[in-house]
């Protein structure tokens, strides 16, 4: 993904919170999924036509998002978060009135690219990251040269491994 898409995302992710007041750090979006009309279903997801992954299934007015159950809060947290991004950047919901108008002759949405897999993967730390959030945080668990990515981690709840790659994309941490 280059430099542009991936401001543009983060742009969008702002303009999303700003609009829906989603407080930070993100603890639940379930909240935010049903006052944009949607819903989560926790399932197995085998047993539908969908491989096992996330889903997400839209009608002319709703959708409804489906996760694998028992999943870690941390994981269900980003694993909506990143259907999210497939319904707002891929599906045009409250954005593209025509390209949502598309979706609804799918049981489905698919993702058909790698490229969509990576810009709803940013969509989903972007929303439950923000930039400038990361950098105040970072800042706060920095000592010297060292960051903490630990309690990066800890304060958005998300893995270490998630707060790391968020931080180099920002280009704050070094590969």
């Amino acid at each position: 993904m280059d430099y542009y898409t991936r401001d543009i995302i983060n742009k969008l992710t702002d303009e999303i919170r700003s609009t829906f007041k989603i407080p930070l750090p993100v603890d639940d979006l379930s909240n935010f999924v049903k006052s944009i009309g949607g819903m989560i279903t926790e399932s197995d997801l085998k047993s539908r036509a969908y491989e096992g992954r996330t889903a997400i299934k839209s009608t002319k007015y709703t959708f409804e998002i489906f996760i694998p159950e028992n999943q870690h809060p941390d994981r269900k947290k980003f694993l909506i978060a990143r259907e999210l991004g497939h319904l707002f950047l891929h599906m045009g919901y409250l954005i593209d009135e025509s390209m949502w108008k598309e979706c609804q002759n799918v049981d489905f949405y698919k993702s058909e690219s790698s490229e969509e897999e990576s810009q709803a993967n940013e969509f989903a730390a972007a929303l439950i990251m923000p930039r400038k959030e990361y950098k105040r945080v970072m800042d706060r668990y920095t000592d010297a040269r060292y960051v903490n990515t630990r309690y990066i981690a800890e304060y958005f709840g998300v893995s270490i491994q998630a707060a790391s790659n968020r931080g180099k994309l920002l280009g704050y941490l070094s590969w």
